[in-house]
């Protein structure tokens, strides 16, 4: 009872998993940036939305040694599920700013729509971080792992809509 065994032999799995989390990812964007290309009424929308989404994940991936170690499994698809989870609140915020936009100038069209959008996007975020607490609870271990990793992707994506979109949106309105 006192002697463990350890081997390498099980990291192939990791690592096949790995690969095809990154061909899974690719092609997640490629199918992304399709969608806002096509859904868009103007193309200064679609960097404005990536530059969103790939700052929040960025600084996602940065801050997972705050947990110290987070299964691979959690850091595999973690990417793909915070875009999933909060497409949306940058899409939010962004139709507002276009609503508002029609009366008024870029910085107050940016200020109103952030004002009314807050409330919004806190509401839906709240939706997702109350299924993500309740996912923490799951007795097998990667449940509170990924629950946790993907709580803090939704609070540094909502960081990133509320504080660095508004930001991107007045360089681009300039532009």
């Amino acid at each position: 009872y006192d002697y463990y065994l350890t081997t390498s032999l099980g990291d192939t799995q990791s690592e096949l998993i790995g690969e095809e989390m990154n061909t899974i990812s690719v092609l997640v964007a490629i199918i992304v940036v399709s969608v806002l290309l096509l859904t868009s009424e103007a193309y200064a929308e679609v960097p404005v939305l990536i530059i969103t989404f790939l700052s929040s994940a960025i600084v996602q991936m940065g801050t997972n040694f705050v947990f110290g170690t987070i299964s691979f499994v959690s850091n595999s698809v973690t990417i793909v599920l915070q875009l999933a989870l909060s497409v949306d609140y940058a899409v939010i915020f962004l139709n507002r700013y276009k609503e508002e936009h029609q009366t008024l100038a870029p910085r107050e069209a940016t200020i109103v729509a952030l004002s009314k959008s807050i409330p919004e996007i806190s509401g839906s975020s709240m939706t997702t971080i109350g299924g993500l607490i309740a996912m923490t609870f799951m007795q097998y271990k990667m449940g509170p792992d990924m629950g946790i990793v993907l709580i803090k992707a939704i609070i540094l994506s909502l960081v990133s809509v509320f504080l660095l979109m508004p930001g991107i949106i007045m360089l681009f309105s300039k532009a």
